[in-house]
């Protein structure tokens, strides 16, 4: 078999607040949505709170490619997946772990790891929209 190389792209599930989300990840890590298409009333597929909200994006944060939309499917969206951002510093990660908190939760604050780890701080955050963000940063004061 043949390797060739591919792509892994996240694919972000909301129920009516996937615009708002991107908005507050591109604040959060800065980027851009690549691509955006809207349910329409010729389009929705589950009910008509669909019209207008988005079908499809297509978004970067850093050099990762991500995925989104408004699933109207039965249940809430599904936001078991744990996502992970390395930050340069300590300051950068604070400032998003506020961002992220906003609405949300810090579910353990930016703390060194333990050792052996420990030259590395982290910080799980719950945002408001119901994915967990695991941002961690080097250990400043190990450096």
């Amino acid at each position: 078999m043949d390797e060739k190389p591919i792509q892994i792209i996240p694919y972000l599930s909301f129920n009516g607040k996937c615009e708002e989300a991107l908005q507050t990840y591109i604040e959060a890590f800065g980027g851009e949505i690549l691509y955006l298409s809207r349910w329409s009333e010729n389009t929705f597929t589950q009910s008509p709170e669909q019209i207008g909200k988005v079908m499809h994006a297509e978004f970067q944060l850093g050099s990762t490619r991500m995925s989104a939309g408004d699933s109207y499917q039965a249940g809430d969206g599904n936001t078991d997946i744990r996502l992970m951002v390395h930050m340069d510093t300590m300051e950068e990660a604070a400032r998003t772990i506020s961002l992220l908190a906003n609405g949300g939760r810090i579910l353990s604050p930016l703390k060194p790891h333990p050792a052996p780890d420990d030259t590395g701080c982290g910080s799980v955050t719950q945002d408001r929209f119901g994915y967990t963000w695991i941002i961690t940063c080097p250990n400043q004061a190990k450096v």
